[in-house]
């Protein structure tokens, strides 16, 4: 083998060395945009929920205060970093509106376990006592969208659903 070779097949290694290293940083680029984009939280909780209120505009709901959702709620610590939660005036009805920012969106599947358990335990509550609010809450509707769940009970839960997601959707101007 020549000189001349041996030098083309190094400048062939050298080559394919450098295009393998540029695919892998590449990808990995993509993959920590990927997370960050999913982890951005560009609202909170607060700003989700009181744009539903005002474009809905339910009467019976009232804000629930921040420290009081752990009585409603059994999170465990560290899953969620904020969280807003409406419920209903009147023990009569089960309509409630609650919206969590996780602390990463992999939580998710343990903040909903926390929301089954408070459904169950409020639907007990309601089993026997008013059938139609029971359905409400067997219909509960859970919406996840990277960091965000909405937690919705009620006749408006679709209406709510969708302004969750639109608000979401929007591109920042």
């Amino acid at each position: 083998m020549n000189q001349t070779e041996q030098i083309g097949k190094k400048w062939v290694i050298f080559t394919i060395i450098t295009l393998i290293c540029t695919i892998a940083v590449l990808i990995g680029a993509f993959l920590v945009i990927h997370h960050i984009r999913e982890n951005y939280a560009r609202y909170s909780p607060d700003e989700i929920t009181q744009h539903i209120m005002e474009n809905l505009e339910p009467k019976d709901l009232v804000k629930v205060e921040a420290g009081q959702v752990s009585k409603h709620y059994d999170i465990p610590e560290g899953i969620v970093e904020a969280s807003s939660l409406y419920m209903s005036k009147s023990t009569e009805s089960a309509s409630e509106l609650a919206c969590f920012l996780l602390t990463d969106a992999s939580k998710y599947d343990q903040l909903e376990q926390s929301i089954n358990a408070h459904i169950n335990a409020k639907a007990t509550g309601f089993r026997n006592l008013n059938p139609t609010q029971y359905n409400a809450l067997k219909n509960v509707l859970i919406s996840h969208k990277g960091r965000y769940v909405l937690v919705s009970v009620g006749s408006a839960a679709s209406a709510e659903e969708k302004l969750f997601l639109d608000m979401l959707n929007q591109k920042s101007t």
